[in-house]
C-alpha cells in the first residue's frame, strides 16, 4: 500500500507524486493575479488611494431600475442580472445618446432614493459614478441634464467630499451661471449645492467657488427673468411659475446655509 514498516510513504509513490501532472490552470490563475496586484499597487503608489483589489461585484439594481435602465423587463427575469456596475457601464457607452442616458439615470435615481442605503451610495462614488453624472452635465442639457442632477441631488449629502473632488461644485456652479438658463435646472443644481453645505469641507469649497455672489445676483434677477418668459398656454405658465417659485425658495436656503443661518429677504 506505499507503506514502509515505519509508516513510512514508499519511495516509488514519493515518486508518483513528484511526476504527477501539474495543473496549470490554477498556476496560470495564481500568476494572473500575482501581476494583478503588482499591477495595482505600482498604479497606486503615491496616488493617496487605497490599496484594494478590483472590485468584481457590485450592487444589484432593483426591478424599477432595471427597467429605466435595459428597457421593459421580461416576465420571469431572474432578480440580479443587472448591477450597479454595469448601469454605469452602459452610461459610458451610450454617453452621445440622451434619451439612453436619461432613461439610466431615472434607473440610478429609483436605486439610491433610498437615503438608507448608504452603502449603495459610497458604492457609487467608488466606482467613479458621480465623476460620470458631472460628465452628462458638461455634455447634455434639458431633460437629460435634469435627470443627472436629480441624481446627485441625492449624492449631494451621503458623499460631499467626492463631490468635491471630482469638480462637482464647478460644474452646479457654472450650470446656475448659465445665462437664460431653464428654472428646474436652475433649482435643481442650487439643491445640490444646497446638500453640499452640511459638510463642512464641502461648504468650504461652495464658498471659495463663490456661489454665494450667484445665489445673490440669481435671486434679484429671477423677477426679471419670470417677466421675459413666453409661454403659449395658462397650463405652461403655471407650471413656469411653480418652477420659478421652487428656484426661489431652494436660493433663499442655500443663502441662509452661506450666511450661518441668518435668514435672507
Amino acid at each position: 500500500f506505499g507503506l514502509t514498516t515505519l509508516g513510512e510513504t514508499c519511495p516509488c509513490v514519493k515518486l508518483c507524486i513528484v511526476l504527477r501532472p501539474m495543473n496549470y490552470s490554477h498556476d496560470t490563475e495564481m500568476d494572473r493575479d500575482w501581476a494583478a496586484d503588482q499591477l495595482r499597487r505600482k498604479k497606486n503608489l503615491g496616488s493617496g488611494l487605497p490599496d484594494m483589489p478590483v472590485r468584481r461585484a457590485t450592487a444589484a439594481l432593483p426591478q424599477v431600475a432595471v427597467a429605466a435602465v435595459q428597457g421593459p423587463v421580461p416576465v420571469g427575469t431572474p432578480p440580479g442580472e443587472a448591477t450597479l456596475g454595469s448601469a454605469l457601464s452602459a452610461l459610458a457607452i451610450n454617453a452621445g445618446n440622451p434619451e439612453h442616458v436619461q432613461r439610466i439615470c431615472h434607473g440610478l435615481l429609483a436605486l439610491l432614493y433610498d437615503k438608507e442605503c448608504l452603502p449603495v451610495h459610497y458604492e457609487f462614488a467608488e466606482l467613479k459614478g458621480v465623476e460620470a453624472l458631472l460628465a452628462v452635465l458638461r455634455r447634455h442639457g434639458s431633460g437629460t441634464a435634469l435627470a443627472a442632477l436629480r441624481v446627485l441631488e441625492k449624492l449631494s449629502r451621503t458623499v460631499p467630499r467626492e463631490f468635491c473632488v471630482a469638480g462637482g461644485v464647478d460644474v452646479l456652479a457654472r450650470c446656475a451661471e448659465v445665462p437664460c438658463q431653464a428654472p428646474r435646472l436652475l433649482e435643481a443644481s442650487l439643491r445640490c449645492l444646497h446638500g453640499l453645505t452640511f459638510d463642512t469641507e464641502a461648504k468650504a469649497a461652495v464658498e471659495r467657488r463663490g456661489v454665494k455672489d450667484i445665489a445673490e445676483a440669481l435671486l434679484e434677477d429671477i423677477p426679471l427673468r419670470k417677466g421675459r418668459q413666453v409661454v403659449s398656454s395658462q397650463e405652461e405658465q403655471r407650471l413656469l411659475e411653480e418652477a420659478w417659485d421652487d428656484t426661489t425658495v431652494i436660493c433663499r436656503r442655500l443663502l441662509q446655509r452661506l450666511n450661518d443661518g441668518r435668514k435672507c429677504r
